[in-house]
């Protein structure tokens, strides 16, 4: 079925090509990439409260000061740079009271696992976010190559079929490349570039 699709879309390019200038033919072929880019880091938001005596819990009362103390104390204990740690923006516009807070502090994605060794009744993660650096410089390079070689293929299989051969390329066009797209913070650890370029390709007999 692709093979039909492929030799259809070639002989109307090869038709209107000989129409207009009848020394020349070509043929226009998308190629295609991708890659899966992983989080590095991680945006953890979690909450600091008071908490109460409960016979039902079995916990003991502990004031809002002496939650944070032993959390700040287990975060360091963990490696967890405390330095880093801040105030949510939306925390300046609400009125918490002296009883509970929230915070987030941006960590190694590696270390997530550490987060559950924080153990504190008045501790409570809310949300994780996840953090991308798209600073290799050879990222982009690396794609437009493998969309370029699968065009290579493409347009050879092609040429197969037609007894012709693939010449040399006349003009390469990106189509899909921005690699940098806002994709620097996600609810998801994990995304997939794509990169489209379309080649054309001269045909010899």
């Amino acid at each position: 079925m692709k093979k039909s699709t492929y030799l259809i879309i070639l002989t109307l390019l090869i038709s209107n090509c000989i129409n207009a200038q009848s020394t020349d033919r070509f043929i226009r072929i998308i190629g295609n990439s991708n890659k899966e880019i992983k989080a590095d880091k991680a945006k953890i938001y979690f909450s600091v409260s008071e908490i109460k005596e409960s016979n039902y819990n079995k916990s003991e009362s502990q004031t809002y000061d002496e939650v944070y103390k032993d959390v700040i104390s287990q975060f360091e204990e963990n490696g967890f740079n405390t330095n880093h740690i801040n105030e949510p923006i939306e925390n300046l516009r609400r009125n918490y009271g002296n009883n509970s807070k929230e915070f987030f502090i941006i960590a190694n994605y590696d270390d997530l696992k550490k987060f559950h060794n924080i153990n504190n009744p008045g501790f409570r993660i809310k949300k994780t976010t996840y953090l991308f650096s798209l600073t290799n410089k050879n990222l982009e390079s690396e794609l437009s190559l493998q969309a370029i070689n699968d065009a290579k293929q493409k347009a050879k299989s092609i040429c197969q079929e037609i007894d012709k051969k693939v010449g040399k390329i006349l003009n390469i066009e990106v189509k899909e490349g921005d690699l940098f797209s806002n994709k620097t913070e996600s609810k998801n650890d994990k995304f997939m570039i794509t990169y489209k370029v379309t080649i054309t390709f001269k045909l010899i007999d």
